[in-house]
Parts: C-alpha cells; structure tokens; sequence
C-alpha cells in the first residue's frame, strides 16, 4: 500500500525524474508541431478553438522534457504560433475592411 501511494505522489513531484521515453516521445511530438508550424505559409487552423488546442497540446508536451529544454522548444512555438496568427488575425480583418469600403 505505501509503494501505491508513493508512486501516486510521485505522479505530482514537480521535482520528479523524466521519464526519458516519454520525454523522446514529447520532443519529437513539439519538434514536428514546430516544424509544421515553420513550413506554413498560411494559417491550417478551422476556428480559434483549433489554435488553442494545439498551443494547449504543446504545453502539456513540455511537462515530459526538462526545463531548460522545454522553454527552448517554446520560444521556437510561441514565435511560429504569433506568426501565423497575425496573418490569420490580418486575413480575418481583410474581409471587414473591404465590405466597410466605398
């Protein structure tokens, strides 16, 4: 019984060991969301829910890898992320702008 509450416990340990298979796992997972994010030249995104799903399963993935690490990964998404969201953000805005013409 205490080795099943041990492990339990350790399932919350912020300062737990990584796994290092499901931190491989993770680092492939956020290298190919990055690398799909760098090779578009459009948003892919359906609606705003789809962006927040994918910045949401990014951030999960970073629990998995260590630290330092992980805020690397990030700033490569994060940027990417703001990239192609100001053009999604300047394409949604379009439309309004030119229905507002003369």
């Amino acid at each position: 019984m205490s080795t099943a509450s041990q492990s339990q416990s350790s399932l919350f340990d912020a300062g737990g060991l990584i796994d290092d298979q499901q931190a491989a796992f993770a680092r492939t997972r956020m290298q190919a969301m990055i690398e799909r994010l760098k090779t578009a030249s459009s948003p892919f995104w359906r609606d705003e829910a789809a962006v927040i799903l994918d910045d949401g399963a990014f951030q999960r993935a970073m629990r998995l890898v260590p630290p330092d690490e992980a805020q690397s990964l990030w700033v490569e998404f994060d940027a990417q992320m703001e990239r192609l969201y100001a053009i999604w953000a300047a394409a949604r805005a379009s439309p309004s702008e030119a229905a507002s013409g003369p």
